[in-house]
């Protein structure tokens, strides 16, 4: 055990600087202090401002070396050590923004946050464990099977929903509640009751769903099976057997959660103002506050190492028989030779160049004012290319044609994909764009031909369908199918006598019954705009999927397969990037590389294809010892051809599996993004926007709903379909569930 924990901690010490060394080239390599300093000022600051906020803050530092010093202070003098090699012995230096300790301003925030995260994870585990329980003791009656659609129900609403709802209802509408704040004391319960309340039930959906499997699958051992035999009851059962050998699972996600409570949570405590951490980070991320947002960042990575190493340890007081640090992935196959390493390398070189090269590229088509946007017709013919591939190689194999005889025999799973079909429908209609010619322009140039300069914006099918929805636009808020605006004006009225006289009253729309769901704040068509973000949230499911997968199937095989020292190198690598909160991590490359949409898309899959390759590399460090795998390697083949045409194949439904799951978490991750303000740009019309723009709409009088409403019935149904034909997939491919088919 001890020497366990020691290793443990050595291995700690490579993930801290690596994560310094993420923060540092981020933030002070790839983001210059003179780029911050005009994030923080405004695009009009004169090189004089700037040069004195860089000074004021202490970025007036070389990077590595300062060769105005002398001795070890040409190596400590620099923004290296002074602003990222504090953080190892927690001097996390002071705000940008407020020019408070930052440490001082953690430790006086912490109160807050553990007041609600406490309560909010010890009463959502004993509900959802209670609630799993029971659903797993009724399996296959009708309380089990509406469960399971329940908790996919609740899993398909976004966290902003349940806050935003929770507030309009206890706190607006049944005034049981205050609607925000914080104080200390006697009064504390009844600001902590309703963000409590609303956090379990915001995690009832996914964490009942994860532990009735759980449960599910320990009743199917044989330990259950003999404790039936002996009569004894199933409840018995399940509190006494089931639920102590399935404590794992549990564990592992229980333990990972307990350092992080100390970080707050950002939604909620900015939703009804409490002075946390979550309000902080949330702050800092508004004003830019890269000190602060470095900061809570590397604390964040220090509290999943802390994690880890508490989770590894439940596991031994769960269970003795588990033995730390036993484990071993290194390959039976013998030493990786040199020139496995160098395919290896060159694997990773030409997908880091791939990855580059279309980064660079579409920063460049994006500038070209050609007659067809270059970048979004590419990643169109990209995207439609890819999936009548996939259809080619899915009809030539048989556990794929099984698969979707399976799916077609549920009527959930066909309404499901018809759904979605429809939004994917919509999004390619809001993808296919030209730009017209300005005949105005070319008559202006006295007849020339049409150039870059005599061509309009560019114009979707959607947008030309939607013309008289975009053109028809209101002064200020309607309601759906209204006749007048929804506010009182002062307007003129002709009295009887022809007199013109003043009063207060509604003003009639100049489109009285056009707008289904009303306008917003600008008069703009709540629909219209409802349909123009069903593109943004396919692509940011679609295109960050296609980014992600990549990169977890090449480190997921190749450390899987290789073990040893290459897969040491992989688990350090996203172990790093793991240990950063995915959250923090997007925010810190959306600071750097600005918002929009392209790069919200690369962000997140750059950044999210550590949970597919953790589930590649297992399932490959099985699949190299099977008997069809070791033949091939006896009979001569070479590794990278038995990766290529044995292992990966036999992957590919774990992919798509993950693939069709992780979309709606994305659909749902961008809303949220979008909120705190590093999301899409604010020229790109997403659902997130909505929901921002909506917040205070609701303590308007009268209530300003349909704005959030159409965010949230369209992202509801997008989100529940994909779970529900991901759901489907998932059993359709399951292997233990095709062999049962075939006993039966």
């Amino acid at each position: 055990m001890l020497a366990y924990l020691v290793r443990r901690l050595l291995y700690a010490v490579p993930i801290i600087l690596g994560i310094v060394v993420i923060t540092f080239v981020l933030f002070f390599v790839v983001n210059k202090p003179d780029d911050m300093a005009r994030r923080t000022l405004g695009p009009k600051a004169t090189p004089e401002a700037v040069a004195a906020w860089v000074r004021a803050h202490g970025y007036d530092l070389p990077l590595f070396y300062n060769a105005k010093e002398k001795g070890l202070a040409r190596l400590t003098s620099t923004l290296l050590v002074q602003k990222c090699g504090r953080l190892l012995v927690f001097d996390l230096g002071r705000s940008d923004a407020s020019d408070r300790d930052i440490g001082q301003e953690i430790r006086r925030r912490m109160g807050p946050s553990l007041a609600i995260a406490i309560p909010s994870f010890l009463l959502g585990m004993t509900v959802n464990i209670t609630i799993a329980l029971i659903i797993a003791f009724c399996r296959g009656t009708y309380l089990d099977r509406w469960g399971t659609v329940v908790c996919v129900l609740l899993m398909s609403i976004s966290a902003l929903f349940y806050i935003i709802g929770g507030q309009f209802l206890f706190a607006l509408w049944l005034r049981l509640f205050p609607i925000s704040g914080f104080d200390w004391g006697a009064v504390s319960a009844k600001f902590v009751f309703l963000p409590v309340l609303i956090g379990v039930v915001a995690g009832i959906g996914g964490a009942v769903r994860y532990y009735r499997t759980i449960f599910l699958e320990e009743t199917g051992k044989d330990y259950v099976r003999t404790a039936r035999a002996k009569g004894l009851g199933e409840g018995a059962i399940l509190s006494r057997h089931v639920l102590k050998n399935a404590l794992i699972p549990i564990l592992t996600d229980a333990v990972m959660v307990i350092p992080f409570l100390f970080m707050g949570s950002l939604l909620m405590e900015s939703f009804f103002s409490i002075p946390g951490l979550g309000s902080m980070t949330i702050t800092a991320i508004h004003a830019q506050d890269f000190a602060v947002i470095r900061s809570m960042a590397y604390m964040g990575a220090i509290l999943y190492i802390v994690g880890l190493l508490m989770t590894d340890l439940s596991y031994t007081l769960v269970d003795p028989r588990i033995t730390l640090g036993a484990g071993d992935t290194r390959s039976l196959y013998g030493r990786t030779s040199w020139r496995d390493v160098a395919k290896i390398v060159a694997g990773f070189v030409l997908l880091a160049a791939a990855a580059v090269g279309t980064w660079l590229a579409a920063r460049h088509l994006s500038t070209l004012r050609l007659r067809v946007p270059v970048f979004d017709t590419a990643v169109l013919a990209a995207t439609v290319l890819g999936f009548l591939a996939f259809l080619l190689h899915a009809s030539r194999s048989d556990l794929w044609r099984n698969a979707w005889r399976q799916v077609c025999r549920s009527r959930l799973a066909k309404g499901s994909l018809a759904v979605l079909a429809v939004y994917i429908a919509i999004a390619v209609m809001d993808s296919v764009a030209w730009r017209d010619v300005d005949r105005s322009a070319i008559g202006a140039a006295g007849g020339a031909p049409a150039s870059a300069a005599a061509l309009s914006d560019p114009r979707s099918v959607l947008d030309r369908l939607g013309a008289p929805l975009a053109s028809r636009t209101e002064k200020t808020y309607s309601a759906p199918l209204a006749t007048r605006l929804l506010a009182k004006e002062t307007v003129e009225v002709e009295e009887a006598d022809g007199r013109i006289r003043l009063r207060r009253d509604y003003p009639p729309l100049k489109y009285p019954r056009w707008h289904l769901l009303g306008t917003d704040k600008t008069g703009q068509d709540v629909l219209y705009m409802t349909l123009k973000s069903v593109r943004t949230g396919l692509v940011v499911g679609g295109l960050t999927t296609l980014i992600a997968v990549p990169f977890a199937i090449f480190f997921g095989v190749v450390a899987g397969f290789f073990g040893g020292w290459i897969d040491d190198v992989v688990q350090y690598l996203y172990s790093t990037l793991s240990s950063i909160p995915w959250i923090l991590l997007v925010v810190c490359f959306m600071l750097v590389f600005g918002q929009g949409l392209p790069q919200l898309c690369v962000v997140m899959g750059l950044t999210g294809w550590v949970g597919l390759c953790r589930v590649l590399r297992g399932e490959t460090l099985k699949l190299r010892e099977k008997e069809y795998v070791q033949a091939a390697l006896a009979l001569g083949m070479s590794r990278f051809r038995v990766l290529a045409r044995h292992v990966t194949p036999n992957l590919m439904h774990l992919v798509l599996i993950n693939v069709v799951l992780r979309f709606s978490g994305l659909v749902l991750a961008e809303a949220v993004l979008s909120y705190i303000g590093v999301g899409v740009g604010p020229g790109t019309y997403s659902w997130g926007t909505m929901i921002n723009q909506a917040r205070g709409e609701l303590g308007r009088d009268p209530i300003v709903w349909w704005n959030l409403a159409a965010a949230f019935i369209a992202m509801f149904a997008l989100v529940l379909p994909a779970n529900l034909f991901g759901d489907a997939l998932r059993d359709a491919l399951d292997p233990s569930l095709r062999i049962r088919g075939k006993g039966e």
